[in-house]
């Protein structure tokens, strides 16, 4: 460098910097650059070192350099706080994180508090099916233990509504530890909203009882073209005897719970599920559609015996709650249409 272009440079007082001649302001600290007189010895300060930050993973045991990250990218495990302070010594670098043999941004993983990225929806939705899944089995164990093969009765069809009732607890929980916004799961409470979701949800249960009367068509058109395999018709025929010889009591009870089972079902399926593959898709009936599988897929899981009548009848059913709710992403819509359905369902049975 020359000496004429060496004379042109000066420091900043404040970090260090080298700033040109005339210029005002340091090009790295932004601040305003103070004139000394000519022969008087300036010493130029160090620059402050930068600070590096890396926090370990309690749960897995992940290195995590991100800053803008409260939850570890591989768990989701909440990680060790970082001060305001630190956080403004640390590098300015763009966020990367490893994964699967390719780094990602940082950004990516960041828990928001009223949408679902997709690694996070998908763990919750896992999570809630496996908890499904657990209970179900343990009901099974203990009822085939309990009552051998003792005739039906009101009791075992409301301890079967169990499982899909408490699977639903969990993404509460979850947003509630998280101190997320419900808003995440469609719940949007103002008023206007709460008397559209009671007029939608109207629509939608006749909706779902038009569906019930094709499915019992079916059941019965089956049956008596000797397909009926499973003797699906005895079996429901004889699960509404029970209910109609019941004490009006147990009905209150039944239908309790068959309203609570569906808005643990829509929190699941609609709440997480379908707000967590908006995130991946931009078409809207995809979305219903991949819910719907899912949705018939399970419930066929736990009522095998009734085959492809029961499947087709959750998967139409899933594919009406899917437009309700995408008419405005309110989960009220469908939990209304569903708590109308079966109060309705079960009164037509038991008069």
């Amino acid at each position: 460098m020359s000496n004429e272009s060496k004379k042109k440079i000066k420091y900043c007082l404040y970090c260090g910097a080298n700033v040109e001649k005339g210029k005002t302001y340091c090009p790295n600290c932004g601040k305003l650059v103070i004139k000394f007189e000519p022969g008087k010895k300036v010493l130029r300060p160090k620059p402050v070192p930068e600070l590096q930050i890396s926090r370990k993973c309690p749960n897995c045991g992940s290195i995590i350099t991100s800053t803008i990250l409260d939850q570890c990218p591989i768990c989701n495990n909440a990680l060790e706080k970082i001060s305001e302070i630190k956080k403004t010594m640390v590098q300015k670098k763009p966020g990367l994180i490893f994964t699967n043999k390719k780094l990602e941004p940082e950004q990516k993983f960041v828990l928001r508090k009223d949408t679902w990225n997709l690694k996070e929806g998908l763990n919750v939705f896992g999570t809630c099916i496996y908890i499904l899944v657990i209970v179900f089995f343990l009901l099974v164990t203990f009822i085939s233990l309990q009552l051998d093969s003792a005739p039906i009765t009101i009791q075992q069809i409301i301890l079967s509504q169990i499982p899909e009732l408490v699977f639903g607890i969990y993404p509460l929980w979850y947003i509630y530890n998280k101190k997320h916004s419900f808003t995440k799961l469609g719940f949007r409470s103002d008023s206007k909203k709460i008397i559209i979701a009671i007029l939608i949800g109207i629509l939608g249960s006749i909706m779902l009882l038009i569906l019930e009367f094709f499915s019992d068509a079916l059941i019965n058109f089956m049956a008596d073209v000797g397909l009926d395999f499973f003797n699906v018709k005895a079996s429901l025929e004889e699960q509404n005897l029970v209910i109609i010889n019941s004490e009006l009591i147990w009905i209150i009870l039944l239908a309790l719970v068959l309203c609570l089972t569906t808005i643990s079902s829509e929190i699941v399926f609609r709440g997480v599920l379908h707000n967590t593959l908006k995130q991946k898709f931009n078409n809207n009936y995809i979305v219903i559609l991949l819910v719907a599988l899912a949705y018939s897929l399970v419930l066929l899981l736990f009522s095998f015996p009734y085959g492809v009548s029961f499947f087709l009848l959750n998967f139409l059913a899933s594919i009406v709650l899917g437009l309700l709710y995408e008419m405005n992403g309110n989960i009220y819509n469908t939990i209304m249409a569903n708590i109308l359905y079966s109060i309705l369902a079960v009164i037509l049975i038991y008069i």
